[in-house]
């Protein structure tokens, strides 16, 4: 019996309704086909013919599923509106942790902006902190946005397309925003802050950014497509979504 809802819980994220609604929803089915499993049973019929009988006073799987569909608040806004989560979401969530690392640096050098005349002076740990930064916005955070993605749209079971341009803009914008330092090379220079995309001509840092997005695309875009291949890959057991009764044969 586990089994049969499983597939209509199967059929209704393939249709776009939110994960946590078919769960709810299949879970009182199943509580609601154990009270009447257990009024058969006290009947005098033996189980497996008690299941079926119960499963046959729920009805089909395409009317339990589409007393569900016919709801459109049921669904999720991947399935409502697919262009907003898997689109312009990702490209404002990795322009977001850009500026969040751009205001960092800024931050640090305003904080340490020196005296008028002075020759400037950053700490000794500057490097370092512009460098994990920079690992930050153009790596980790892109491939942690790029995961999250991935398993919201693995757990709704959406088509491949648009979660597939979401992985694509999280690697290419994420891992290709340049947040350069450059230290003054004359007494009483500036330092200046080069800002940009490494697609962009002068390209800087182009070789290190074809690096971060060729990881960060491996790490979250190719898993995603094996799992969409091999879930087409393998053939859907009896009672699947493909069939539309609940009733064991």
């Amino acid at each position: 019996m586990s089994d049969l809802f499983h597939a209509l819980r199967e059929r209704l994220l393939t249709a776009g309704v939110a994960p946590r609604h078919a769960r709810r929803y299949v879970m009182e089915l199943r509580e609601h086909a154990a009270d009447l499993t257990a009024e058969e049973m006290a009947a005098g019929l033996p189980l497996r013919e008690a299941q079926a009988l119960a499963l046959t006073r729920l009805g089909g799987q395409e009317v339990l599923a589409q007393a569900l569909l016919q709801r459109g608040e049921f669904r999720s806004w991947g399935a409502r509106a697919p262009w907003a989560v898997y689109g312009v979401a990702p490209l404002l969530g990795v322009l977001a942790i850009y500026g969040l690392a751009l205001g960092a640096i800024v931050g640090i050098l305003v904080a340490h902006r020196p005296a008028p005349g002075a020759h400037p002076i950053l700490p000794p740990w500057f490097g370092a902190a512009t460098m994990t930064l920079g690992y930050l916005h153009n790596l980790v955070l892109p491939l942690l946005v790029g995961g999250g993605l991935a398993c919201m749209a693995t757990r709704q079971r959406m088509p491949a397309l648009w979660p597939s341009v979401a992985l694509l803009i999280v690697g290419i914008v994420g891992g290709a925003g340049v947040a350069e330092v450059q230290l003054p090379k004359v007494p009483d220079g500036y330092v200046e802050l080069v800002v940009g995309w490494s697609f962009i001509c002068p390209y800087v840092n182009l070789d290190i950014a074809l690096r971060h997005i060729a990881a960060i695309l491996l790490l979250t875009l190719v898993p995603y497509l094996a799992w969409h291949i091999w879930r087409k890959a393998v053939p859907q057991s009896p009672g699947g979504p493909e069939h539309g009764h609940l009733i064991e044969t």
